[in-house]
């Protein structure tokens, strides 16, 4: 993916400035705050075909994030065509527009017009493919605008108008129709359906008068009256109508009768390759607007622009209804697609009906690239799709590809290309003739994969038949730390299991995967075996641990092989089962039989399902001791049973109950189709709450169609628990170690800071002077920050000369060789609370000339009591991590409800414990973050400010 980063460091840009290119000056800003101004963009780009590029913008401004997705249309691409979309089951169908990409081979497409939803599902406007009247535009009094593409593929936006009839060849009456395949409530006019609209007409589903002429071939072959639905001819018609247009039709349309039909619209639709109705016009010759449907709320908005020089379609949609993504006004819309290149533009159907769909090149199934604001896609009644019909040809460029452009210092790296033609369309490569060298760190390439000797950064180069390409690769330095996403689990005897992706952490907190075969792996007990990321677990059940190994980096996953199980019943006293069935029709029994495979006998259950069609089912009631079902100890994972099969097909399923009383339907077998003794379990679901009650085991068949009867054999119910995990020595998994959270003396020149809270009622609380302790610490620096602020009453006598309050506002400081920067995230979010506050901290950051950059915030940015906007938090840490790459030393020092320190792509994260007092054991909450600064290195040590008295 080619991704193209617009970045701008101080740009305050209002709509209307934003289309021009001007940016606002500081001061500007300041004087209007109401307007619209970009924060920061990003914009990726990746090439659909050879006349198509999808194109991604994430755009962080004062109002929110806008995620707009952008598909750009080549006209003049020879291989590239624009066609309407609609369910294959008709346009009376609403359907996904992910699925009418999918279904209609189409490489992108997005939602369309407005439409009815009641009393079927109907467009609002038109729709036209390749001349063919799909949906028929609206009377002109009523006419919403259009876009259209004319076979000449020139691009408009317009208004139709149209005139409908139908001619008899008995009267030579013109009768008008109102609509072609378009809905109606009272049907007190004449409406047409082809084979467009659906498999079947209307019928009398509405109306039980409503007639219907059927005409085939031009000839009226049925007139229908009051009658159900009936299929729409392939090659012909229906005009359906009723009440006032009654005698219009029936005088006028009779058996054999010719109809000739005589349909025109403004412009005319034979020379239209594909136009779609919309809502309004938000953008006309450059100008934003809103014409027609009110678009006046911050929604997600879909909608089709044309580039002034007539050549490029601009297909755009814009997300809302979101914590990150607000939404935009129809008219705002207007002036983003200007901003996006285009002179005119339609407004489609928006909220939650707006997506964008894409089928990528290298990538099997179509995507929704959109965030619907419903938490998934609308069924909508029509889309605008892109289609590529290039030929094949011959190999043109390669890309280079790897699983993460990370890795450490002495581990491996795998490549691969992908190849394409002048069309943009994949090639098929052989991976085996790439050549591979790399330049800027040391590395040695067995076949396609690097070992790397140096760290630093560096590029790897591809070629294949005399075609290049690079791709940039960071070498971190020797792994500290090694995680997974699996800590421990059961497997089977014999069996294997993926251990999953393992990432490794270096000194400054830069993660990257790590591969199987680059780790050391120790097995722990007589469990099994890895073998590159596979473990094979051993042929009898134990417990042990795998230990995986990669620098300094431990990792340790327990291990439980196997399972025992543990008899429950031996079907061999009948007084601890009984029989029912469901429904009242289905008979059948239970009894003891000699045959066995465990004991001396089994359980017969006799069933006859060929009474009835409902569900039908014989149970098998667990009533040991006389109780209602049977109670399980501990947590088992699965139940087996031994079955005699019948070959009936029925299915065998359990009955069990939670502790609250839920009930769970467990499958021991889904057909039982087998003669003789066979094993069969069920699982237990994995969220069940335990202890579990088992309360009965049948056979049951829902298909009305089968009838069958029979008798099976049940023994040998067992409990089946997994074993156990072992207690064990193992290695000591490592841990992230911050190399500056350590004691270092002040040296000379240097100074020290404290990062502490200071309670307002901290003193009454506790019923003495506390706040004491706190001053005491403090006056031992040469600066105090304290989080959540301070009163002046408590600053009396304090040495420190300068002193933070971090609780509201936004400020920079200049101690020494620091820069401390104050901002304020009170209402969960820089933004949120003044945006204005970005554009300062970018400022700030990018023209700093010191090394080292404390930012204070007084609430967390990530997890519990973080930011709201999520993306908001990830932008934060994007920003911060590219002034780390530029040389500086990045410190966030923040309150919260707890202490801890984390380190993340080079930038250290501290937490210091603002949370109040509200009894006196909170005391030992209170704590502080002591720094000292010599030169350019800062050291830090987290510490409670009261000790909690040791217990004797």
């Amino acid at each position: 993916m080619n991704n193209n980063f617009k970045k701008f460091l101080v740009s305050l840009i209002a709509i209307s400035l934003i289309l021009s290119g001007n940016i606002l000056s500081m001061a500007e800003a300041k004087k209007a705050p109401a307007q619209t101004y970009t924060i920061y963009e990003t914009t990726n780009t990746e090439d659909l075909s050879s006349g198509v590029i999808h194109e991604n913008v994430l755009r962080f401004t004062n109002k929110g994030w806008w995620n707009i997705n952008v598909l750009r249309v080549d006209l003049e691409d020879e291989y590239t065509e624009i066609k309407g979309l609609f369910s294959n089951k008709g346009i009376s169908n609403r359907e996904k527009v992910s699925t009418m990409v999918k279904e209609s081979n189409a490489i992108a497409g997005v939602n369309g017009d407005f439409f009815e939803y009641k009393p079927f599902p109907s467009p609002i406007g038109t729709l036209i493919n390749n001349g063919e009247i799909i949906s028929s535009p609206m009377a002109k009094e009523y006419a919403k605008p259009a876009f259209v593409l004319a076979d000449s593929k020139n691009a408009s936006i317009t208004y139709f108008d149209k005139r409908l009839a139908a001619v008899s060849s008995a009267t030579g009456t013109e009768v008008i129709l109102s609509a072609i395949n378009k809905v109606s409530q009272a049907y007190e006019e004449v409406m047409l359906y082809n084979k467009h609209w659906g498999p079947k007409s209307i019928g009398n589903k509405l109306h039980k008068d409503l007639i219907e002429i059927v005409v085939v071939d031009n000839i009226v072959t049925d007139v229908r009256i009051g009658q159900p639905p009936v299929d729409i001819p392939e090659n012909g018609y229906i005009l359906a109508g009723r009440g006032r247009v009654e005698e219009r039709l029936l005088n006028n349309f009779h058996l054999g009768d010719t109809v000739e039909l005589r349909l025109s619209t403004t412009p005319n639709y034979d020379n239209i390759k594909m136009a779609i109705g919309g809502g309004s016009i938000i953008l006309k010759n450059g100008v934003a607007m809103n014409t027609d449907i009110a678009a006046n709320g911050l929604d997600p908005r879909t909608g089709i622009g044309i580039s002034k020089d007539g050549k490029e379609l601009i297909i755009a949609t814009i997300d809302g209804r979101d914590s990150s993504f607000k939404g935009v006004t129809g008219k705002t819309f207007g002036s983003i697609m200007k901003e996006l290149g285009a002179n005119d533009a339609l407004l489609f159907d928006g909220g939650g009906s707006t997506a964008m769909a894409v089928k990528y090149v290298d990538e099997e199934n179509v995507k929704v690239v959109n965030k619907p604001s419903d938490g998934g896609e609308r069924k909508v009644i029509n889309g605008v799709g892109v289609f590529s019909n290039a030929p094949k040809g011959n190999l043109s460029s390669i890309k280079v590809a790897t699983d993460d452009k990370n890795m450490f210092l002495n581990t491996t790296r795998r490549f691969s290309i992908k190849g394409y033609d002048e069309y943009k369309n994949p090639i098929e490569v052989d991976q085996e003739k790439v050549t591979y060298t790399v330049e800027g760190i040391k590395g040695e390439f067995n076949g396609n994969t690097l070992k790397a000797l140096s760290t630093g950064k560096g590029k790897i180069i591809a070629n294949y038949e005399g075609i290049t390409s690079s791709i940039d690769i960071q070498v971190l330095e020797t792994v500290r730390d090694i995680v997974s996403d699996i800590d421990k689990f059961t497997i089977d005897i014999n069996s294997q299991k993926n251990l999953g992706v393992f990432y490794g952490r270096d000194r400054d907190g830069f993660n990257a995967i790590v591969y199987p075969e680059d780790v050391k792996w120790e097995i722990t007990g007589n469990i099994g075996k890895v073998e590159n990321g596979i473990f094979y677990s051993s042929s009898e059940p134990s417990s042990g641990a795998i230990t995986a190994r990669i620098g300094d980096g431990i990792e340790n996953i327990l291990v439980a092989v196997g399972s025992k199980g543990v008899l429950l019943e031996s079907f061999e006293d009948l007084n601890r089962v009984s029989f029912s069935s469901y429904p009242a029709e289905v008979s059948g029994s239970i009894g003891l039989v000699s045959e066995n495979k465990e004991g001396n006998g089994s359980l017969s259950l006799k069933y006859d399902f060929t009474v009835g069609e409902k569900t039908r089912a014989a149970y098998v009631n667990l009533n040991p001791n006389g109780q209602s079902g049977m109670l399980l100890d501990g947590n088992p994972k699965k139940l087996g049973l031994w079955v005699y099969g019948d070959e009936g097909n029925a299915w065998l399923r359990g009955s069990i109950k939670d502790k609250n009383d839920t009930e769970y339907n467990i499958d021991f077998a889904k057909v039982v189709d087998w003669t003789g003794w066979q094993y069969v379990t069920a699982d237990i679901p994995s969220n069940i709450a335990y202890p579990i009650t088992l309360s009965k085991i049948y056979l049951v068949e829902t298909d009305p169609v089968k009838k069958s009867s029979g008798e099976i054999y049940m023994d040998g119910l067992v409990a089946v628990y997994p074993t156990g995990y072992k207690n064990m020595v193992l290695p000591a998994s490592s841990t992230m170690t911050d190399v500056k959270n350590k004691e270092v003396k002040k040296d000379k020149n240097g100074f020290s800071f404290i990062v502490t809270s200071a309670p307002q009622n901290l003193d009454d609380v506790v019923e003495y002077k506390a706040s004491d302790k706190i001053k005491a610490n403090v006056n031992k620096h040469d600066l105090a920050i304290f989080m959540g602020g301070s009163t002046a009453d408590f600053k009396k006598g304090l040495k420190p000369k300068t002193i933070m309050d971090v609780k509201s506002g936004y400020k920079p400081y200049r101690y020494g060789n620091v820069l401390f920067i104050k901002a304020d995230s009170s209402k969960n979010g820089l933004r949120a609370t003044n945006s204005e506050q970005w554009l300062w901290l970018k400022n700030d950051l990018t023209n700093s000339k010191e090394k080292n950059i404390v930012l204070m915030l007084p609430t967390p940015i990530f997890g519990n009591g973080g930011f709201t906007d999520k993306l908001e938090a990830e932008l934060l840490h994007s920003i911060l991590s590219e002034a780390k790459l530029n040389g500086k030393d990045i410190w966030v020092v923040y309150g919260g409800n707890g202490n801890s320190n984390d380190l993340k792509d080079g930038i250290r994260y501290i937490q210091v414990n603002s949370k109040g007092v509200s009894n006196p054991q909170d005391i030992y909450n209170i704590s502080m973050a002591e720094f000292v600064v010599n030169k350019d290195n800062i050291t830090y040590q987290i510490k409670p400010v009261f000790q909690r008295p040791k217990i004797q």
